[in-house]
This record gives C-alpha cells, structure tokens and sequence, in this order.
C-alpha cells in the first residue's frame, strides 16, 4: 500500500493538469505515491490522460459534474495512509509530498497543508484570478497548528475523509468538511514550506462566469446553515461588501507583503470581479445554489 495517495480532479485538463502532473512525476516515484486524475466528460479526454500520464491512474466519471464529488470519487479509490488534494489549475513544489508527511510525521492532525504561490503571470487578469480566489492563502503561510487551510493545496489524514464521506458530495471542503473536523477537535497544520504554484492564463470573461458559479454554489450551501435573519442582514448589505472585500484583500496583501505593487495594478479589474462574486452570493443566499457547483470548473 502506498503512503500517500494524490488526487487531481479534473474538469479542465490541458494544459493545467499536464502541467500539474508533470510537477508531481518525480516526487511521487521517489515515494511510491500513486496519483489518481478523477476526470469528467468525454471517454476521449479520460483515454487521453491515461495515454499520455500511464504512471497515473484513470478514473473516468462522466456522470459526476461538481469537483468535490470529483474529489471524493478519487479518495473512495484511494489506498494511501495519507490522501493529498491539489488543483488541476496548481503546479506542486518538488519537495510538496515529503514535505506534507514530515509534517504529518510532527504530530496527530487531520490535515496539513502551505500556501498558494503565484506564478508571476504576464497578465493582469492573472493576477486577479489569484488575488481574488487565494487571499486567504497567501505567502508567507503561518508556521503552526491553524483553523483555516485551503483545499487547493492539502494532505489529509485518511481517516479525516473517509469517516466523513457524506460531506465530501456537498461542497469545496473547507466550507462543508474543515468546520465539522475542527468541531470535532481535530487539528489542522499550516506548513509555510509545503507550497503549490497557481498557473494561468485565464480568460477574463470565462472567469467571470466561473466566479459567479462558484459565489453561488458557495453562499447557497452556506445560508441552510444560517438563520433567516442573517441571510436577509447579508440580502440588504450587499451594496456595501464589495468595498469591504477589497479592503480586506488590500489589508492581507500589504500586511503579508505579497505582491503589493501588481494588486494596485489590478485593482481596475479587481473591482467588476468582486461585484460578480457578490452578485453570486446575493443570488445563492436568495435562490439556492441551483445547479452552479456542477458547472464550476
């Protein structure tokens, strides 16, 4: 049985998950990891993957659309004492795995994972992308245990994942799974060093649609857990939280010292970005999720 198992959902595919994979071949052969791509759609793009990545496993699921039951298909396949989650989107720093499990290693946790690192992209569309979808991730990651790690760069304890397997269907992990285990009492760790690189490029316009999905799908799994009062407070103050959301972004990014020069270059587009996050919310709070996590990518 291996020691680690790594699963790549994928919706995209080339050239992010060629990339991705290609980041993680080596490392995974020094440990004798096995790496699992989870891909939806067309038999095409699944054989095309096993042709190309033959020291990876396929799993073709072409009747699954959203990335979390992706995720949870490839954790149901997986033998690994450990099981590491990374983005299709992302590239993993060459010492990711040993990293991951030296940290593991450290003590009983339910998970440990890094920070998301940009890829000094050309284009400021880029660079929104990252701001927008990885705040919270930011360089430099704290050193030690924390509440809050993100599911784009991650290795979990097998057990955290499987004992909870019907959370994994529900939405992205670290809004339906994370609070359950910290409820429990687990432990999560932050490793500054266990770092994954986010790629691009995007198109403006696809990312757009992508974000607005998302911000639905999000804040439609959130509000059945919040009472009606909160969910209408959020209804009438949307005006306001665009400017919110960007103060706080400017905060984390001057604070960490993180690219401070190319997020004021971004700021133009920054702003129509995060009203279209909002106005996802403000429809996923009113409405329901719909079917927007299937169609997030």
């Amino acid at each position: 049985m291996p020691k680690v198992s790594v699963v790549v959902a994928s919706k995209v595919g080339a050239p992010f998950l060629d990339q991705c994979l290609a980041s993680l071949r080596e490392q995974a052969h020094a440990l004798d990891a096995e790496v699992i791509v989870v891909a939806a759609g067309t038999s095409e793009r699944a054989e095309r993957i096993a042709a190309d990545f033959p020291w990876t496993r396929t799993v073709h699921a072409p009747e699954i659309s959203g990335v979390p039951a992706l995720r949870r298909r490839g954790v149901e396949a997986a033998a690994g004492e450990f099981i590491a989650v990374i983005e299709e989107h992302c590239s993993a720093a060459p010492d990711w795995l040993a990293t991951a499990l030296g940290a593991h290693a450290r003590g009983r946790y339910a998970a440990v994972g890094g920070p998301i690192v940009d890829f000094d992209y050309d284009r400021l569309p880029d660079w929104v992308v990252y701001f927008l979808e990885y705040n919270g991730a930011l360089p430099p990651a704290p050193d030690g245990e924390t509440s809050g790690l993100h599911d784009a760069n991650i290795v979990y304890r097998r057990e955290a994942l499987t004992t909870h397997a019907a959370l994994l269907n529900e939405g992205y992990w670290f809004m339906s799974l994370h609070p359950v285990l910290i409820a429990e009492g687990s432990k999560f760790l932050s490793v500054p060093i266990m770092v994954v690189h986010h790629r691009g490029p995007f198109r403006f316009g696809y990312y757009l649609r992508q974000r607005y999905l998302f911000s639905r799908a999000f804040a439609g799994v959130r509000a059945r857990n919040e009472s009606a009062l909160k969910r209408w407070v959020y209804v009438f103050a949307v005006p306001l939280i665009p400017f919110f959301l960007l103060a706080r972004m400017a905060v984390t990014v001057v604070k960490k010292r993180c690219r401070v020069t190319k997020f004021i270059q971004a700021l133009p587009l920054l702003g129509p970005a995060v009203v279209v996050l909002v106005a996802g919310e403000w429809v996923g709070c009113v409405l329901g999720p719909g079917d927007a996590l299937s169609k997030v990518e």
